[in-house]
């Protein structure tokens, strides 16, 4: 138990190292600040500093040093989990759900970042990926070990239901940081502030396309995910559909996410509506995942 919360622990100081890096990377992309340190280039890729591009590969370096820790932490307790309870499923409470959704979110930013090249949305994504960890850090330590799984937990469902429905929130998790950034930039160019920190951010209709291409990742997902617990509660309770807490703000969250795939679809819901609507998205997912589990009881009180 103890070898599994050690390597959760490196995975916060970790993702906070990165998050760290990528803000330092940004503040070094600033469109006139010159660097002049010995034995650096005084130039990088796309015009940036040497010393910019040095900061954004140790950033990438460590993002992925601590997801492979990340991943490591997650074995562990799955290894922890098969020994207590026969369920290799490393996000059946809340604390290892935290620590799945955050291995999620970096994995989708470091293969956003290999296909886009973008390293300035690390200081976003990562930092969602990095407060995800913080969050369950935070849970008292009762939370954060492997307890004996309830019967209708311990099932083979626990395996795709669960894990399909946390990938889609780190989806979300990564729209609702893209539309943070979105806002941010639009601000400062209105404004007429293009030289400043937010002039490193990629342009506006990049960082909107890529906030709708994560939804359409976890749209579907989320959609499988309802099916499927759905299939799962028929198994463990008897019916499909009970209007449990969970059960209906998951319902909730899909249909809002389903509204704007229309919205954009049909009535070009494009740029600041987008954006502002994918955080409200995101809002609501927060309160899917921590709000349902601590305020509201029902089925789903255990996890």
């Amino acid at each position: 138990m103890l070898r599994s919360l050690f390597l959760f622990d490196m995975t916060f100081w970790l993702y906070l190292a990165a998050l760290g890096l990528y803000v330092g990377y940004v503040l070094a992309r600033r469109p006139g600040l010159q660097f002049a340190l010995a034995g650096l280039p005084t130039a990088g890729p796309e015009g940036e500093s040497g010393w910019a591009t040095q900061i954004g590969q140790v950033a990438t370096i460590v993002t992925i040093f601590g997801w492979v820790v990340n991943t490591l932490a997650l074995l562990t307790r799955a290894y922890e989990r098969l020994q207590l309870s026969g369920t290799f499923a490393p996000w059946s409470n809340q604390f290892e759900a935290m620590a799945y959704v955050s291995w999620a979110i970096i994995l989708g930013y470091v293969l956003l970042e290999f296909r886009y090249r973008i390293k300035a949305i690390g200081a976003f994504v990562v930092g969602i990926g990095f407060i995800a960890m913080g969050a369950a850090s935070l849970l008292p330590y009762r939370y954060q070990t492997a307890e004996p799984l309830v019967p209708a937990l311990n099932s083979y469902w626990i395996y795709i239901h669960v894990s399909v429905t946390l990938t889609s929130y780190a989806a979300f998790a990564m729209a609702g940081g893209l539309g943070i950034m979105y806002l941010l930039k639009e601000r400062a160019e209105q404004r007429g502030n293009r030289s400043g920190v937010l002039a490193a951010f990629p342009d506006l209709e990049t960082i909107d396309e890529l906030g709708y291409k994560a939804i359409m990742v976890g749209f579907p997902l989320l959609a499988f995910g309802i099916i499927l617990g759905a299939m799962w509660a028929n198994y463990a309770w008897g019916g499909y559909w009970s209007w449990d807490p969970k059960e209906t703000w998951s319902l909730i969250v899909w249909l809002i996410y389903g509204a704007y795939v229309h919205a954009r679809m049909n009535r070009g819901w494009e740029g600041r509506r987008a954006a502002i609507y994918a955080i409200f998205g995101f809002l609501m997912v927060i309160f899917c995942f921590w709000g349902v589990n601590f305020l509201l009881s029902g089925l789903h009180a255990y996890a």
